[in-house]
């Protein structure tokens, strides 16, 4: 059976591995010069910074990304980094606020500080514990949790409380997020508290460990699939830089709305399917600042003032704080613009963050190597708009209909962090599940 996948990035090369272990020897077709796409790292001056990770959650011994990475054998190539006791700080209203080293521990802090709310602060947890499991059974979607975070918190009074709570959705969709997904909601907020991680290396050593492993893999670079050609069986083949390849079966990985855009005819079941895709809203995007900062910065940090900004430390260099500064930031404001007004927009944009922050807390220099826009974002997805997630992961959205990695062409599937969920854990999820449509070949 000959398979493509479209797109090398984290999800792609994931797909390619499990379908190693069952046998198969797909084909990657990525259309930038390297794999990796926005969890790559790279360097300035020497300085190594990551692009799309920076921490998760789940790596805890025993948790979903770690048992998903040991299975791979991935664990032996990374060394996973713990914090020494919090990961975040929170500075919400001029108070300061440190997440603490478990979600028991967190529930404790929370209860001692808020004593007005004891009680539902432990019916809070609970019910995060329920939907906190994390399962690549297909089975496991049918039934939908419809909830909200706004549904899940009504008996919640304390508007700090909320907001600290609504940190935690600033890690796949924005920051104070009611109508998140509670259930979601609940697999971040649970597995951030107890299983928060870094990688020594960033997202460039999770790719690297993925391409190392790969052994019957054909990955093809600067190679951009244009169309994707089906018949009344199903998809046929694509065709890329101008050539038409045949093949059994096409997993995607970029955008949906971007999939579905390159085939020539849909019959009408297929039409409603892509009109539900179009619909869909998207993720924010956001304006990173990539800086080394004379000040030691140990946890990451981020202000909910007027507007979100946070800080993200990932390593020392000479004495120095390599970190990420990340900002809101939209991608109307740049799709139309010249080059020349691109990087006035840009050097704007970036002085300005950079004065908010030196206005929030004492920094001391910041020395700025590179920064990114929502156009970037755009250029390394190949998504929409510049979405740092994808599809936005609302209730509502959810609700309505979650995309699974069987679509509504036969022998097209979908991968990556628009379907299921988005980040790391929705990568790892999403190519789970999607391995059950693909019967482990007899050696």
């Amino acid at each position: 059976m000959k398979i493509a996948i479209i797109g090398g990035g984290l999800s792609g090369l994931l797909c390619a591995l499990m379908l190693e272990k069952r046998g198969y020897s797909p084909t990657i077709y990525e259309r930038l010069p390297k794999v990796g796409g926005v969890l790559d790292s790279f360097k300035r001056k020497k300085v190594l910074f990551d692009v799309g990770f920076h921490y998760s959650g789940a790596l805890a011994k025993n948790q979903y990304l770690y048992n998903s990475m040991e299975s791979l054998d991935l664990l032996n190539k990374l060394k996973l980094q713990e914090y020494e006791g919090s990961f975040d700080t929170i500075y919400i209203d001029g108070e300061i606020f440190t997440i603490a080293e478990s979600s028991v521990a967190f529930k404790e802090q929370l209860q001692k500080q808020f004593k007005d709310e004891h009680q539902n602060i432990e019916n809070f947890f609970q019910k995060c514990y329920e939907a906190s499991v994390i399962s690549s059974k297909p089975e496991n979607f049918v039934t939908i949790d419809s909830r909200s975070l706004q549904d899940v918190m009504v008996d919640i009074k304390n508007e700090t409380l909320r907001k600290i709570f609504l940190h935690f959705t600033i890690f796949y969709a924005t920051e104070f997020y009611e109508k998140a997904s509670f259930d979601f909601y609940a697999k971040i907020f649970i597995n951030m508290l107890d299983g928060t991680r870094k990688v020594e290396g960033g997202g460039g050593a999770i790719i690297k460990a993925l391409t190392d492993s790969l052994l019957r893999t054909s990955i093809y670079k600067r190679s951009e699939v244009t169309k994707i050609l089906q018949t009344s069986e199903g998809v046929s083949g694509l065709i890329c830089n101008g050539e038409k390849v045949e093949y059994d079966a096409i997993i995607s990985t970029v955008h949906p709305k971007v999939t579905m855009k390159m085939f020539d005819e849909l019959d009408k079941k297929q039409t409603r399917y892509k009109k539900h895709i179009d619909a869909l809203e998207e993720s924010p995007s956001f304006f990173s600042i990539f800086c080394l900062i004379d000040a030691e910065i140990k946890l990451n940090m981020y202000f909910y003032e007027d507007e979100f900004i946070s800080v993200l430390p990932s390593r020392t260099y000479e004495g120095k704080t390599v970190a990420t500064i990340l900002a809101g930031s939209y991608y109307s404001e740049y799709e139309n613009l010249s080059k020349e007004e691109y990087k006035i927009k840009k050097e704007k944009e970036c002085a300005y963050h950079l004065q908010r922050v030196q206005k929030l807390y004492n920094f001391g220099n910041i020395e700025v190597l590179d920064s990114s826009t929502p156009m970037t974002k755009q250029y390394y997805s190949n998504g929409c708009e510049g979405s740092i997630y994808g599809v936005l992961c609302s209730a509502k959205q959810k609700s309505l209909s979650v995309l699974m990695p069987r679509t509504r062409v036969k022998n097209l599937y979908f991968a990556g962090e628009n379907i299921i969920a988005p980040g790391l854990i929705g990568a790892f999820l999403g190519a789970e599940i999607l391995m059950n449509y693909f019967t482990k070949l007899e050696d």
